[in-house]
């Protein structure tokens, strides 16, 4: 019998592009013997979706979903639980890219149902989040804290190491809120998990969240003490240079930077980050779409012709 679990080392979010490579050859190998496994063609399927959607491929992930289906189908009444689930999710998941939430909740609430009477606790955690994605506010942060609580209880270790990502989901969520001083020791635990558990890309986002809270409850000082800590990070070829949702990690910091020396007023030192805040930022297409006001302040202020 073939192994889902094992197929999650090949997922790579920031290459799904190599990640769908990766899931077409073991594809070809398993649909090139006797009696395939359905269940497991259906899983590499609906994984297939996964990084067709995250390339913008929303017609090929329908298609690739739309097999998916034929083969639990195909399984009779027995599909594996986890290869339905899988199937659940990812469709929930294009639903969500595709700005159809009603679509997509029907789908995770029976992957959650599914996940959580199984035990399949590492797809219940990313249910959550995905449901965490389409809900109004309060009920975000209540999808959170479940999938938390689903993580720290877990005997799966693998499930555990989902908790520094699923702090900062929650410290944002609190951040959204205004509940600063809760979000910072949201934030500092998250930190204090990634440590140990995390790379140094979300280490360096983890730490970068701090600074921005502290910066926003008046704590400036603190604020830039962490920001000069992670320039320096990034001028030594640190975890930096990777980039992520809402900018690259150096257009974040120069904008934090810029905007703790904006408030104690050494205006002549913001002036050079704010500007180059803007030149990385405004290169990226999810800050374009979702903080122009933001990018006019930091052109404005960084003085760019």
């Amino acid at each position: 019998m073939n192994d889902e679990s094992s197929l999650e080392q090949f997922w790579n979010p920031t290459e799904p592009n190599e990640s769908e490579g990766s899931y077409r050859k073991l594809l070809a190998a398993a649909e090139n013997v006797p009696a395939p496994d359905r269940s497991y063609l259906a899983d590499l399927y609906s994984r297939i979706a996964r990084a067709e959607a995250a390339q913008v491929k929303l017609k090929d992930a329908h298609a690739s979903l739309k097999k998916a289906e034929h083969l639990l189908q195909e399984a009779g009444g027995a599909p594996r639980v986890s290869a339905t689930i899988r199937w659940h999710l990812e469709t929930g998941r294009l639903h969500v890219l595709e700005k159809t939430p009603s679509q997509a909740r029907s789908h995770l609430v029976i992957a959650w149902k599914l996940a959580t009477d199984s035990g399949e606790d590492d797809l219940a955690v990313q249910i959550a989040l995905m449901m965490s994605a389409i809900e109004p506010q309060k009920q975000q942060q209540d999808w959170i804290v479940r999938a938390i609580r689903l993580a720290e209880d877990s005997p799966n270790q693998h499930v555990k190491r989902w908790l520094g990502s699923l702090y900062s989901a929650l410290g944002w969520k609190q951040y959204d809120l205004r509940q600063f001083e809760t979000a910072l020791k949201t934030f500092e635990k998250a930190f204090g998990h990634l440590q140990t558990h995390g790379t140094r890309r979300e280490v360096f986002v983890a730490k970068w969240s701090i600074g921005k809270v502290l910066r926003i409850m008046g704590r400036t000082e603190q604020a830039l003490d962490i920001q000069n800590d992670l320039l320096t990070e990034l001028r030594t070829g640190g975890a930096g240079a990777a980039g992520g949702a809402g900018g690259s990690n150096g257009g974040r910091v120069f904008e934090e930077l810029a905007e703790c020396l904006h408030i104690l007023k050494r205006t002549a030192e913001a002036q050079p980050y704010f500007e180059l805040a803007y030149r990385e930022l405004s290169s990226d297409t999810w800050v374009v779409d979702n903080q122009p006001v933001l990018l006019k302040r930091l052109k404005d202020l960084g003085k760019v012709k």
